[in-house]
């Protein structure tokens, strides 16, 4: 009887790293699914803008009423702009195709129809009767009518659309557990092969005594390199999450925040194109300069975001050199006085040698976060004191302001990302410029804090590593 041939171990070892690789990789393809599909659903931001609708048709309909009753304080001017602009976005790309995917498009064209009426007895209208009740309830009630139907067919859709991906994350989970499962048992697989292949090693090792030494000292020396390799792709792969988790938050935040002065661009426009005969030249400056402060507003969020990214990346390094901390703050104060026509910053240069090693561009980011802050913070006849000074082996700058303060509980969060204290309500912003200024200032090996009491105001100090002043090589502006 033929002997049966012992299987090679070799091909077991092939087999068991095939199936530890096919099992990774398909659960990797399905988290990546989950995820690409995750990003990609628009239903939440579509029952937003369907809702803001609503609540403009609303508030345009009690303006009316509350105009007829002789309230001179209500405005349905302005609530018909709202409304004109919250229904320009629902008739905008990519609302609009999410409508036509639903079999709404014909609501919405009678919703359009009904705001165009709407725009056309006010504006063939003259004098009080531009907002009487009987001329606009028609158009104003059917528009309404259209709203609703809209919302209740979007909010049934989010529903279904909802549980159909909690079914299809259920059955993803359950293929990557099964993944992981079948990782495990070729893992242990490998494992076993790994063992019998080192106990073969040991026997052979005993025949090679001559060369025990020199293959030690090989092998822990490839290990050190693997442990190395290993721990820089740990590195890198939080980093990545990171990165991953920063763009999301961005992403959620853009969608939020760049929508309002959008929205302020779009309706002073419309009111311009419609009334810019009614409008006196001061009036139409003065609407000309909200529309350049959205503007700016705007550029001011995508620069900061566009800041926050290079740190997040671990793309911004610090070139530092000896700087004087005066020289850049009077530069500083100088240009805020040139470009805003600024008075009330006071300086006050504690000791001539307040020299600091620093990146002169990243200090300057610094410190005109800080004093832009003071300024929109504090009241407009209250002055804002920046000092310098040394101390010990520091050279540190203090920013106070005489505004409303920051409670005890914020001030842990005030350096976070994203965060906004309860007092910064009504001013522009994304809580990105406090964390940007803290993770420059840690870049050059200092440091930023606060120290803040309800009523009394705040004070930001920045720290830098100080310098010889003897050997300063300070940068003109």
């Amino acid at each position: 009887m033929p002997r049966l041939r012992p299987f090679p171990a070799y091909l077991l070892a092939s087999l068991a790293m095939l199936a530890f690789s096919a099992f990774l990789a398909f659960a990797l393809i399905r988290l990546f699914q989950v995820e690409k599909d995750m990003r990609n659903n628009v239903d939440e931001n579509m029952l937003w803008v369907v809702t803001q609708a609503q609540v403009a048709s609303h508030r345009l309909d009690q303006a009316v009423s509350r105009r007829a009753l002789g309230h001179r304080d209500a405005d349905p001017e302005l609530r018909l702009d709202i409304l004109s602009s919250r229904l320009t976005l629902m008739d905008d790309g990519p609302q609009r195709r999410y409508l036509a995917a639903q079999g709404l498009e014909a609501t919405l064209e009678a919703a359009l129809d009904h705001l165009d009426a709407l725009l056309a007895t006010v504006d063939n209208t003259e004098g009080e009767a531009r907002f009487l009740p009987a001329a606009l309830m028609p158009h104003l009630d059917g528009l309404m009518g259209r709203l609703n139907r809209i919302a209740n067919a979007v909010m049934m859709a989010e529903w279904e659309s909802t549980g159909a991906r909690l079914d299809t994350y259920r059955n993803s989970l359950m293929q990557v557990i099964g993944s992981v499962v079948g990782i495990t048992l070729s893992g242990l697989a490998l494992m076993l092969l790994l063992i019998h292949a080192l106990r073969q090693r040991r026997i052979a090792q005993r025949a090679l005594t001559s060369h025990r030494d020199q293959l030690e000292e090989e092998i822990a020396r490839h290990i050190s390199r693997y442990k190395e390799t290993a721990d820089a792709l740990a590195r890198a792969l939080n980093r990545e999450r990171g990165v991953s988790e920063f763009y999301r938050s961005f992403a959620a935040m853009v969608s939020h925040q760049f929508r309002t002065p959008l929205a302020v661009i779009d309706s002073g426009l419309q009111r311009l194109l419609r009334r810019d005969h009614q409008f006196t030249a001061e009036q139409r400056s003065e609407r000309y300069q909200r529309l350049r402060e959205a503007v700016e507003q705007m550029t001011r969020l995508v620069e900061s975001s566009l800041t926050a990214a290079r740190l997040e990346g671990q793309q911004v390094e610090a070139s530092p050199t000896r700087h004087s901390l005066i020289a850049i703050v009077d530069h500083l104060c100088r240009l805020q006085a040139e470009a805003h026509g600024v008075e009330r910053l006071i300086t006050e240069h504690g000791s001539p040698a307040a020299f600091a090693w620093c990146d002169r561009a990243l200090t300057e980011q610094v410190l005109t976060n800080l004093i832009s802050n003071a300024l929109k913070y504090s009241p407009a006849d209250q002055p804002v004191q920046i000092t310098t000074a040394q101390e010990g082996g520091q050279a540190v700058c203090r920013v106070a302001n005489g505004g409303p303060g920051i409670p005890s509980a914020e001030q842990a969060r005030l350096f976070e990302r994203f965060f906004r204290g309860s007092n910064a309500a009504g001013t522009d912003g994304i809580g990105l410029g406090l964390n940007i200024a803290r993770h420059l200032a840690r870049i050059q090996q200092g440091d930023l804090e606060v120290r803040s009491s309800p009523g009394e105001g705040s004070v930001f100090t920045l720290r830098l590593p100080a310098a010889d002043p003897e050997e300063a090589t300070d940068v003109p502006a």
